[in-house]
């Protein structure tokens, strides 16, 4: 020990004059740090925030729901055996007053709600009960109506206006409610009435096809052991319709979103933790080589090879100390100030807070990648030999020589090193799967490289030397022995591929999270129209009057009796979706082209005069809700008769894009029974409101429900993720930028004393940068193609099978990143040899 410090010492002291040489990969270090801290600190808060307040989440410990009917006595009196118990309905109703109209988010709440929590309204006292505060009276029920409705209708509060056809008196204004983050996204304004106001509705009938009424029945359980009450639960009532969920799995939609959120972030901390370490294993191979010369002198005075390694490990060390400390400053600075708003996203409160466990995860990250990157350049500056003094001190350092390694106890810390790394990985993914995968992934990535370049090498160096000088310099420069094309290639292609990766993620993130909202999604919608309606309609829509787009779409009423020759009612199904498909009358609608909002993700859509036997296509939930695929049969009852389809495709949509329609037939089907149609106007940008008065007045009879503003806060929540998706995209794939142009330190001296012996034989100041930029742009596209192509198909298999979500990508963007990557290494390549091709040949060989 009396040895090391003066050794650790010595090197901090020998670095210290040439740091700057060190920001790129201290930064580098710093971004993958952060990234890896700021996701580990959001997804404590978020766990701890779900795990301290499960029952205040979800308004009970477990719920109950099904889309086709209420409890019967007897299932009440079973969930009444389970603990308190408390009903609510959400459904979807018009609001109507003679100065407007609104679409309601519709909550009824039966006595007892809510069991955890209180209703956030100015106008309730502390302590009311709820139904009771909006009990009937003098014939007419109360409601709790959100402050905008207030104003779309005109009215105040003690005003009375009509919920479904029925007329309700405004209590107060409704804040939140208590159970409001595991409703997920919902159409409309809230209202909140009791289950006896909801009971005199007299139309109970949505205002848009393919939203149904749910039927949800909370539980505060009497059990203290709330997994055994979950399971008894599931057992008692999950064979006969009812979905059961607690509430880690009822925060909705929106849970999935943040999921898929988290998982993107997980991966592109961990590449950015691999980009950072190629970072770390380029620059200290060309700190290595550069300081041979010092190893040598330190090696002929008497130092050891283990203080030789001592010596340069402790700069390592200390570079790493400072990248991780700005990456762990960064990261928890960064979650720390925006938890609040990532919890209204989500919709779940968080508070600022710092997790300590997080950031030591990710401070023991950053410290072992840095290690177990440099560990290799370490071992191959304790080869280096004193006979290196009367030799050229640019010559590169020394390979590797892996057998003997291998086969030795050194390569004993490197496999530590890359255990703690996957136990760390493990920790903060809580998936084995994913690290193992993420690590064979990485090491067949470097492989790979190594044999694409050595392949191109070898052809490379068969070629006859024909054509320009510039040319053949190039080429010749690039598969020679000695020189460092295969460090460029491997470590630029490895930062390149991990950022097709990223992109390939990001795009398919923002196509799930942004979906449809790409296209014009309505601003009016209007269901039950007859055809002389939709053509005044379309003839105003021709005329412009400030609407950019019409769209009708043929509608009627059926309910699906058969599945595969098995009875609805006999059959068991999984999902709202499925349930509320099953629960009666349902929207239908039949189409000739899929809609702009819509994508097929299995099977296929039929051509525009498809004629054949009837066929239809289904929500994709609807293939593990009703146990289908493709080419199952369908029976649905239409005005009593059986109409009989093959399912031909599944397809998704979102709500944010437009409305939809969980069945849809092919031409040829429903033509010959009646329908009314259902139509939708997209008004130009600032023209909403006078395309709604327009309507008003030239359309009188029919009404027009306003959806653009609601379905414009879905898109506004989800654009937030889709930004902060595009944010870290941007960040991983500047940090790759800077890896690249930081592999091309690699060697350096090395090129800068050929390009001295090559002047000085004759060549020009124009040739020698011609030749570099034209060898280092030939460096890139190497790196690029490998890159594309290991990117692409790593960025699928994690897009398909670890995010769970169709896999796209953007071609443009991605062409974009390879050229610009291509030209910078090009332009550097060039520069790195700039001053040798400017000075005096004599001066630099001097130095050399």
């Amino acid at each position: 020990m009396p040895k090391v410090w003066p050794a650790i010492r010595i090197g901090l002291l020998d670095m210290r004059g040439d740091l700057r040489r060190f920001l790129l990969l201290v930064t580098c270090l710093a971004v993958g740090t952060a990234l890896i801290a700021g996701v580990n600190s959001v997804g404590a808060s978020i766990s701890r925030a779900i795990e301290s307040g499960a029952a205040e989440i979800m308004g009970g410990d477990i719920e109950l729901s099904r889309a086709d009917r209420l409890a019967t006595a007897e299932e009440l009196a079973a969930m009444a055996e389970m603990g308190r118990l408390v009903g609510t309905i959400d459904t979807n109703l018009r609001a109507e007053t003679f100065d407007g109209e609104a679409f309601a988010d519709v909550s009824a709440v039966g006595p007892g709600y809510p069991l955890f929590g209180q209703v956030s309204s100015p106008h309730v006292p502390v302590g009311t009960d709820i139904t009771t505060f909006l009990a009937i009276e003098d014939d007419t029920p109360g409601a709790l109506v959100d402050a905008v409705m207030l104003d779309q209708l005109g009215i105040s509060v003690g005003d009375s206006f009509g919920l479904g056809g029925t007329e309700f008196v405004v209590r107060g204004t409704l804040g939140q409610l208590p159970d409001a983050p595991v409703r997920g996204f919902r159409l409309g304004l809230p209202v909140l009435i009791s289950s006896d106001g909801f009971g005199v509705v007299s139309d109970r009938t949505s205002p848009l096809p393919g939203l149904a009424t749910w039927y949800r029945y909370k539980i505060d359980l009497a059990t203290e052991d709330l997994e055994a009450g979950f399971e008894a639960a599931t057992a008692r009532f999950a064979d006969a319709g009812w979905t059961i969920r607690s509430a880690r799995e009822g925060l909705g939609q929106m849970a999935r979103y943040y999921d898929l959120f988290m998982r993107f972030l997980v991966i592109v901390g961990l590449g950015s933790l691999l980009i950072g370490g190629v970072s770390v294993w380029t620059g200290m191979r060309a700190y290595i080589a550069e300081r041979s010369g010092v190893i040598a002198v330190m090696r002929s005075i008497g130092a050891g090879r283990g203080r030789v390694f001592v010596h340069f490990l402790a700069q390592v060390a200390a570079l790493a100390l400072v990248g991780v400390s700005i990456g762990l400053a960064a990261g928890a600075s960064i979650a720390f100030l925006i938890l609040p708003s990532i919890g209204d996203a989500v919709g779940i409160p968080l508070s600022r807070a710092i997790h300590i466990q997080p950031l030591l995860i990710a401070a023991g990250a950053g410290l072992v990648t840095a290690f177990a990157f440099a560990y290799l350049p370490l071992q191959q500056a304790q080869t280096i030999r004193p006979v290196l003094l009367f030799r050229s001190r640019g010559l590169d350092a020394p390979a590797v020589d892996w057998r003997s390694l291998l086969l030795s106890w050194q390569v004993l810390p490197l496999l530590v090193a890359i255990a703690a790394f996957s136990v760390l990985a493990w920790l903060m993914t809580g998936d084995i799967a994913l690290v193992a995968a993420f690590g064979l992934a990485s090491s067949l990535a470097a492989i790979l490289f190594q044999l694409f370049i050595r392949l191109v090498q070898a052809g490379l160096a068969r070629l006859p030397e024909r054509g320009p000088r510039i040319l053949r310099h190039a080429l010749r420069n690039i598969s020679a022995a000695g020189q460092n094309a295969a460090a460029i290639v491997v470590s630029a292609g490895m930062a390149l591929a991990m950022l097709i990766v990223v992109l390939v993620m990001q795009a398919n993130l923002q196509q799930e999270f942004l979906g449809a909202s790409a296209f014009d999604a309505p601003t009016l919608v209007g269901s039950d129209l007859f055809p002389d309606e939709v053509e005044d309609l379309a003839t105003l829509a021709e005329a412009g009057n400030g609407m950019s787009r019409f769209v009708s779409t043929p509608m009627l009423r059926g309910s699906l009796v058969d599945v595969g020759g098995t009875t609805a009612e006999s059959l068991r199904t999984r999902g709202p979706e499925a349930t509320f498909l099953l629960s009666g009358d349902v929207p239908l609608t039949w189409r000739t082209e899929l809609p702009a909002s819509s994508r097929v993700t299995a099977g296929q859509w039929w051509a525009e005069d498809y004629s054949g036997p009837g066929l239809v296509s289904l929500h994709q939930s609807l293939r593990n809700g009703l146990g289908v695929d493709l080419g199952d049969t369908l029976t649905f009852s239409i005005f009593g008769e059986p109409v009989t389809v093959t399912i031909a495709s599944f397809r998704d949509y979102s709500w944010q894009g437009g409305i939809d329609f969980l069945a849809t037939f092919s031409p040829g089907v429903l033509d010959a029974y009646p329908t009314t149609l259902f139509a939708a106007v997209t008004a130009q940008p600032g023209q909403e409101e006078n395309v709604t008065r327009l309507l008003a007045s030239q359309l009188p009879d029919i009404r027009f429900i306003s959806v653009g503003d609601t379905l414009k806060q879905v898109t506004d929540a989800l654009g937030q993720l889709s930004f902060a998706a595009a944010l870290v995209g941007g960040l991983a794939v500047g940090n790759g930028l800077l890896v690249l142009i930081g592999s091309l330190s690699t060697g350096r001296r090395q090129r800068e004393a050929d390009t001295i012996i090559t002047k000085v034989l004759g060549a020009t100041r124009i040739e020698l940068i011609a030749t570099a930029c034209l060898q280092y742009g030939l460096l890139g596209l190497l790196s690029a193609i490998p890159a594309l192509i290991i990117g692409l198909g790593v960025g699928r298999i994690v897009t398909m099978l670890m995010l769970e979500v169709e896999f796209t990508w953007r071609p443009d963007v991605i062409g974009l990143v390879l050229v610009t990557a291509i030209v910078i290494t090009a332009l550097l390549g060039a520069m790195t040899i700039l001053r040798a091709a400017s000075a005096r040949p004599a001066r630099l060989l001097r130095d050399l």
